[in-house]
């Protein structure tokens, strides 16, 4: 994990202040990385569009991502939508319980 000062980043836009004042680093947000060890993403899209196209055509992205620190992120983004739905949960402590798409039977294609 690596957090970054979002202030700091900016040029000219820092504290006006020393920038090793710590009391003007800690005020303001924080970008912080987090490692993707592992994951899925679901892309909604119309039948039979072609793979090189598929974020063209989404209508829905979504996905879960475990991370680093053992957190399972799951997002959904709609498009057109003003903000995306998103929740973190603690390994083994899933929420969603549905099977997915993959549980239909008789897909054309597979699932």
């Amino acid at each position: 994990m690596k957090r970054r000062n979002v202030q700091m980043a900016f040029v000219g836009e820092g504290p006006v202040q020393d920038n090793n004042d710590l009391e003007t680093l800690v005020e303001g947000d924080e970008a912080i990385d987090i490692a993707v060890t592992g994951g899925k993403l679901l892309v909604v899209v119309p039948a039979a569009t072609p793979d090189e196209q598929i974020f063209e055509q989404a209508s829905v992205v979504g996905g879960e991502l475990q991370l680093e620190n053992g957190l399972t992120f799951s997002f959904e983004i709609k498009d057109g939508a003003t903000g995306a739905q998103f929740s973190a949960t603690p390994a083994g402590e899933r929420e969603d319980t549905h099977e997915g798409l993959s549980s239909l039977p008789n897909i054309p294609g597979g699932a």
